[in-house]
């Protein structure tokens, strides 16, 4: 799932960019968009694309607040949407993606937007560190063929019977991954990519491991295997 953000203070501008971005996302991608009048409001919220207006009520200025909040946050995509060019080099300041001068338009957003999935698509397929007992390991995505949950403890399943361990919830987890990990149970993530069959109960691997799907997770599962299965890339 992809979180996107519109931060903007007037309410008519937010719907209609919320609107045309609706219809610019395919429907095989999993996305929630919420819709803003502060930066302030997405304090301690999980959020991967932000549209954030420069010039919002109370003399906030998004720049300044984009910059406290994100410096450190360099997986959050940043696209500024404003009436005021003026901005157009302070925003250098800060780590963004796009710049859109209101009246948005359709193909430039387009264009933004998808700049933001493709950064984001590369973000989640390089390796990352975790730890467990002391001792750092490295995840590599392409090489997981699911992660289970165990008693607080996610478990990265490799090929070979290899596995990898740390302290981390699943959806934690399903944060720092492609698109292409699904989770099909409360404790089980599932990498399509290692998938060679689907049944009522399970996903069957390649290695012929089998993976619960939860009964409430079934028809989630198997739409968003049949759509993997038509645009893998997505």
């Amino acid at each position: 799932m992809y979180r996107i953000a519109i931060v903007d203070d007037d309410a008519e501008q937010c719907a209609g960019l919320h609107d045309m971005l609706r219809d610019l996302i395919p429907a095989e991608l999993d996305c929630e968009i919420g819709m803003y009048a502060s930066l302030g409001e997405l304090d301690g919220r999980q959020v991967d694309i932000v549209f954030a207006d420069i010039c919002l009520g109370d003399g906030e200025n998004g720049i300044e607040e984009v910059l406290q909040m994100f410096a450190d946050r360099s997986a959050v995509q940043v696209i500024y949407v404003t009436g005021h060019v003026e901005y157009c080099s302070a925003v250098y300041d800060t780590r963004h993606i796009g710049f859109l001068v209101k009246p948005v338009r359709r193909q430039e957003l387009a264009d933004a937007f998808h700049r933001a999935l493709g950064r984001l698509r590369d973000l989640r397929e390089q390796p990352f560190a975790v730890r467990f007992n002391n001792t750092s390991y490295v995840v590599r995505p392409a090489q997981v063929m699911y992660v289970e949950s165990k008693l607080r403890v996610a478990v990265f399943h490799g090929e070979n019977n290899s596995a990898v361990r740390t302290y981390m919830k699943l959806s934690d987890v399903a944060e720092r991954l492609p698109s292409r990990f699904h989770r099909c149970h409360s404790s089980y993530l599932v990498n399509f990519d290692f998938v060679d069959a689907i049944t009522k109960s399970d996903f069957v691997l390649t290695d012929g491991t089998h993976v619960p799907i939860s009964h409430r997770r079934w028809p989630g599962s198997n739409d968003a295997f049949e759509r993997y299965m038509v645009n893998p890339d997505e």
